[in-house]
């Protein structure tokens, strides 16, 4: 089994001004890489074996923050966690976007099928490389949301920059017990043939979706499951749920 740690890259100036970015080269702004610098405060320490990212600077800045602050080896990078390419909609101001395309179908968008395709195969060659790894992975937002959703058969709203997504990974059972650092009391779970696809409709790619602080909560990180035994819990208190 692989844990996978999906964290969003911290902010840029199109975060901040509602901008489509999608695969858009745009850097973090001075919010981003403080951001990046807190990126697993909340979270109980964790020994993670190392950090790879996007190829998009906004996520690569982001791993190699969290990689120096927590003396983490960069493991490298992977174009399958490249951000949906929006197409027509990248540098133009949200509010036009939907406007325009209430539904989001943009013209020239990378279609879900495709990034999911790719985003699974990403994961994928992540748990071959390291099958017992515990792995963190600087994505984007709309990506972990699509494979969040993909395995809860839900949808989900916007992820927080910095945010923590859990993503356990086995030839033929998927959970993520955590979204966007809130620990679940029933993770969700998707059980399939080896190499399958899964299954995200369209339709829920819209500007609404689940809060995961309204999904029934654990009363402890869900990191903890994934705590060797011989390893001593951190005596310092932590938010329960995040």
């Amino acid at each position: 089994m692989t844990l996978i740690g999906l964290v969003r890259h911290g902010q840029t100036d199109w975060n901040l001004a509602h901008i489509f970015q999608g695969a858009s080269d745009v850097p973090l702004n001075a919010t981003g890489v403080e951001q990046a610098h807190r990126a697993l405060d909340s979270t109980p320490e964790f020994a993670w074996d190392g950090v790879m990212s996007s190829p998009l600077i906004r996520a690569r800045l982001t791993a190699e923050v969290i990689a120096t602050d927590h003396s983490l080896p960069l493991i490298g990078v992977h174009e399958g966690f490249r951000e949906v390419d929006f197409g027509w909609a990248e540098g133009k101001p949200s509010a036009e976007a939907y406007a325009a395309y209430p539904e989001r179908d943009f013209p020239d968008r990378e279609s879900v099928d495709a990034v999911l395709e790719r985003a699974c195969a990403a994961v994928r060659d992540v748990s071959a490389q390291h099958p017992d790894g515990r792995i963190l992975v600087v994505a984007h937002g709309t990506l972990i949301r699509y494979l969040a959703s993909a395995v809860a058969q839900r949808d989900f709203t916007s992820l927080p920059n910095t945010s923590l997504t859990l993503l356990e990974v086995s030839p033929t059972l998927w959970r993520v017990p955590m979204i966007a650092g809130y620990s679940l009391r029933e993770p969700f779970e998707w059980a399939h043939e080896e190499g399958a696809l899964p299954r995200f409709d369209p339709a829920w790619d819209a500007p609404s979706g689940i809060d995961p602080a309204t999904l029934p909560l654990a009363e402890r990180s869900a990191l903890e499951e994934y705590r060797p035994t011989t390893e001593k819990a951190p005596s310092h208190t932590t938010e329960e749920s995040r």
